[in-house]
């Protein structure tokens, strides 16, 4: 708005100048000589030409200053959606990180009082294992001792402790329930011997010697494989027979062998 009063101011000036000069020439051209009043005119169309460039040269500056206006202008109204949008993500950040305070706090709390417990009845756990019938025992402690570094794993977050936990836990209950063969070594009377192992959940394990003469079972107050009494030697090798051949049964459910590649009549045939 100043830059168009300049503007102005100068342009009224010069056409003043205009006429003073026209005035002038018109007041000399009676007393000077047709040349003088050539020079006179030539000088006028001079300064008029002068004056249309600085008027030019204003307009132009003048348009430059306002697209920069327009420019602030509008860099102003964007800073101004950005602050209040920055101001109210602020506000929604705000609630969000409240609302996770809380639940860090509340993970810590339980954190606090769940941990104990997973590790006091894994210590439980592991006891009971180590006391439990003695089939795989090394393999079962060796699987609680890798809960323990799961428990022990500051890394780890709460589920997944809370998981290996329970994991383990269902592998000492599945062991309660299953019925295994197995042959091994075992101490009987002070000598190792080589026997089946038959585990009918937690129920019992029986072992009989492999030419099926001597069947023993084992008593965990002694602790230790003693002769059985009442059952035959006979009848546990029939109960590991039977066992052995479920599993055999379970085997034959699958396809033995290479598929023999078809021909193509045969391939016909069947269409």
């Amino acid at each position: 708005m100043i830059t168009r009063r300049y503007v102005l101011i100068g342009m009224a000036a010069m056409g003043i100048v205009s006429l003073l000069e026209t005035g002038i020439v018109q007041t000399l051209a009676s007393e000077t000589s047709p040349l003088a009043v050539k020079q006179t005119s030539e000088r006028t169309v001079a300064t008029d030409v002068e004056t249309q460039k600085a008027v030019d040269a204003w307009a132009a500056e003048e348009k430059g200053l306002l697209e920069k206006i327009d420019q602030q202008e509008r860099a102003l109204k964007r800073v101004e959606w950005e602050s209040r949008k920055t101001a109210e993500y602020l506000s929604t950040l705000e609630g969000k990180i409240a609302e996770l305070k809380e639940k860090a706090e509340e993970m810590k709390r339980i954190n606090a009082e769940l941990l104990p417990v997973l590790d006091q009845s894994l210590e439980k756990l592991t006891t009971f294992v180590d006391k439990d019938v003695p089939f795989e025992r090394t393999r079962r402690l060796e699987k609680v001792e890798e809960t323990a570094r799961t428990l022990g794993d500051y890394d780890a977050g709460l589920l997944l402790k809370t998981r290996a936990f329970f994991d383990a836990m269902a592998r000492e209950v599945d062991f309660g329930y299953s019925v295994d063969v197995k042959e091994t070594e075992i101490d009987i009377e002070g000598r190792s011997t080589r026997v089946k192992l038959l585990k009918v959940g937690r129920i019992g394990l029986y072992a009989l010697s492999l030419d099926a003469e001597r069947a023993y079972a084992w008593h965990p107050e002694k602790p230790a494989f003693l002769p059985l009494g009442g059952i035959s030697a006979r009848q546990l090798d029939a109960a590991i027979r039977v066992v052995e051949r479920i599993h055999m049964i379970e085997l034959s459910r699958l396809p033995m062998g290479r598929p023999a590649a078809r021909t193509a009549s045969e391939g016909d045939r069947h269409e």
